[in-house]
């Protein structure tokens, strides 16, 4: 075991290539065969209604006990950098839901269960001609999974976070309760199971809203060599009554990025038409890259390859981790299988890889109000100097006094523009042997909280339970683990996102 370790640990891009990368590909397949079958036999209302009760059997027997719960899905099977080792001393409840139950074309409503993945749906609706109204983008995330955190999309600047487009969530409480909760029914549950990460009961069924889409994503691609004049424009186009359906930005360096505009088409004759998704495709950000030496474009995109276009280099790691992946030879050898699933990757990650990345490697995700973009931005490159960023606007709204974990806007209106930004990679510094994460990265979480902004948790954090605090809203929270007896059944937030013990303790951190 020693010698694996070791051997995973000093040949983490050979194992990627040549272990990870093939494995996804069989186990992509095998997963996807897996679902069929459980789909053939469990495919109904009626057979969704069984394990429901299995579930609430199981949560009431459990509850007995007086012990905490949790699902029973592997940590390596999760989208989180952690290793969720809170789950070991807790009671596992096998939660195996991950159909699409049914779609009313009419009403415009699709009902899953909370396994349900993003390549799942659009593989299931963009047939039909439909897609989510707030479409996430990297294809192995669960619908459940973006929808207890913060779940956005290209057009979260018109619909706000995936959460929005929810018309019903039902859960099995602490107490083995089945509840529905809607906007106007259990409406104080509605809103604040968001960003609640599970820790308000089990969720058993989503609705959700869907839009009617063409064949095609109409993208352009807009080129800036000023920071300044990216943001302004971004500004302009989410401030837009008549806002385009998606936007989305990439930096380059701290003065230059590429704006992205789309909506739903269909290509007209001779129109160009990019399947960006092709394995010998470069890779997509690399491929908007080109506008800023060849100027602005126009191109048109399938759907389904624009809804995934971030998956083949899992956003803008996997340069990082099979540095050469992005190569001619490469694409046309070995990315026929695929991107390495970042389930696989969890699971050949060591105690020693682990700590490495999390001293080492950036996956930080903040959103701030959009009039502090460039601020971020130039803040990001002086802490990390790591390229591209994403930017994602996300507009957030007032909620009233049901207000949950992400506060009603500052400004006083009905809603508020906010913009996300990712930054994933290395730092130069961190290649030099000379750069210290931990007050790098309270620095970060401190400038966000500073302007009234939220730091995706599926990241590390590095706050304190009170800092915590300050940045999301607990009131509604609170009071719902009150009214749901889910105290002693259910982990807060807080101690279910912070890092493994063995790698900090946040517990004497400064403040």
């Amino acid at each position: 075991m020693k010698f694996l370790n070791n051997f995973l640990s000093r040949n983490r891009g050979l194992v990627i290539a040549g272990f990870v990368v093939p494995a996804s590909f069989v186990y992509h397949n095998v997963e996807n065969l897996r679902k069929r079958i459980h789909r053939m036999l469990r495919n109904t209302s009626a057979e969704h209604d069984k394990a429901v009760q299995t579930i609430q059997a199981h949560v009431q027997a459990c509850h007995a006990t007086g012990k905490s719960m949790c699902t029973a899905r592997k940590p390596w099977r999760t989208m989180s950098v952690r290793s969720a080792e809170f789950k070991k001393d807790m009671q596992q409840v096998s939660i195996n839901l991950c159909n699409v139950l049914e779609v009313d074309e009419k009403r415009l409503i699709v009902r899953t269960e909370p396994m349900v993945t993003v390549g799942d749906i659009t593989s299931f609706l963009v047939p039909r001609g439909f897609a989510l109204a707030v479409q996430p983008e990297m294809e192995d995330l669960t619908l459940g999974g973006l929808c207890m955190g913060i779940g956005i999309a290209t057009g979260s600047h018109r619909e706000g976070c995936l959460f929005e487009s929810v018309e019903a969530f039902e859960i099995v409480t602490a107490t083995g309760e089945f509840v529905r909760a809607t906007r106007d029914q259990n409406a104080d549950l509605f809103h604040a199971l968001p960003c609640s990460h599970g820790t308000l009961g089990f969720l058993v069924s989503i609705e959700f809203r869907i839009v009617p889409i063409q064949s095609h994503v109409k993208l352009d691609y807009e080129p800036f060599h000023s920071i300044d004049a990216f943001c302004a424009r971004l500004e302009e186009l989410t401030a837009s009554s008549d806002a385009p359906r998606f936007v989305e930005g990439l930096v380059f360096s701290k003065e230059s990025g590429v704006i992205l505009v789309g909506d739903y088409a269909t290509p007209p004759p001779g129109a160009r038409i990019n399947r960006i998704n092709d394995y010998y495709k470069p890779w997509f950000y690399s491929h908007v890259g080109q506008c800023l030496k060849t100027g602005a474009a126009s191109e048109y995109i399938p759907a389904r390859h624009y809804f995934h276009r971030h998956t083949p280099s899992v956003y803008f790691q996997l340069k990082d981790l099979i540095p050469f992946a992005n190569t001619s030879w490469y694409r046309y050898l070995w990315a026929w299988m695929g991107a390495p699933k970042v389930s696989l990757l969890k699971l050949t990650v060591t105690r020693e890889l682990r700590r490495q990345a999390f001293e080492n490697r950036v996956v930080q995700d903040i959103m701030v109000p959009i009039e502090n973009l460039a601020e971020s931005v130039r803040l990001s490159d002086e802490l990390f100097d790591i390229y591209p960023l994403w930017v994602g606007p996300v507009r957030l709204f007032d909620h009233g006094a049901n207000e949950g974990f992400l506060r009603n806007p500052a400004n006083g209106g009905s809603s508020q523009m906010y913009v996300d930004l990712g930054i994933f990679g290395i730092p130069p510094n961190a290649k030099a042997g000379n750069y210290d994460q931990v007050p790098t990265m309270r620095r970060l979480e401190k400038f966000v909280r500073e302007r009234g902004g939220y730091q995706m948790l599926y990241t590390d954090i590095y706050m304190t339970r009170t800092e915590f605090e300050h940045m999301f809203e607990h009131r509604l929270y609170r009071n719902m683990r009150n009214k749901y007896a889910v105290e002693n059944a259910f982990p807060e937030v807080y101690d279910k996102v912070i890092p493994e013990s063995w790698l900090i303790d946040l517990r004497s951190t400064s403040p």
